[in-house]
């Protein structure tokens, strides 16, 4: 690979192979929330990552080139990560502020990509790909946000027995002051 033509075509390719594999996890994680709000955003993102795929389709047309997905290492991994959580039985509390966390991570994965993809599109003066993955990236931020939001007022219920351990070596800790022991 020696030219921006190449790289950007490479990237889109494996942002359209992410995006694709994402559905598959949107539905896992709508399907594992018992909070109504983060159920009905993980399945209103998966409209829109419907959406974004067919952007996407629409730059590589505006390239002359097929749209092909190739497996996008990144995205496999953060799925990989997530899966391999579940695996430890969580509770429900646990796993729905996990997915939370977990899709934020894919949405700060996917922000990088759009960024990077809109760049180059920049430098090769292709006006029309920077509108459509602009619309993503706008997509992508706003759902991270509500994440973020949804995140932060998420109530955990913490098991009464962890609660007093916790005030136990909150007791227990030696009081210190500007990093030093007294």
């Amino acid at each position: 690979m020696t030219t921006l033509d190449e790289l950007f075509e490479h990237n889109l390719k494996d942002v359209y192979g992410a995006e694709q594999r994402l559905l598959e996890s949107l539905d896992e994680m709508a399907g594992e929330a018992t909070d109504r709000e983060a159920k009905k955003l993980f399945q209103q993102h998966k409209k829109e990552t419907q959406g974004q795929i067919k952007r996407l389709e629409k730059v590589f047309k505006t390239l002359g080139i097929k749209a092909e997905a190739q497996p996008c290492p990144g995205m496999e991994g953060l799925i990989k990560e997530k899966k391999s959580f579940s695996k430890e039985r969580p509770s429900e509390d646990i796993l729905g502020f996990y997915n939370l966390h977990a899709a934020q991570k894919v949405e700060r994965y996917e922000i990088t990509s759009y960024e990077g993809l809109i760049e180059a599109a920049q430098h090769m003066g292709m006006d029309e790909a920077v509108d459509l993955l602009q619309q993503n990236l706008d997509e992508e931020e706003r759902t991270l946000d509500l994440l973020k939001q949804l995140a932060s007022d998420y109530e955990v219920e913490q098991d009464e027995g962890d609660a007093e351990q916790d005030e136990e070596e909150e007791e227990a800790a030696p009081v210190t002051t500007g990093g030093r022991k007294r």
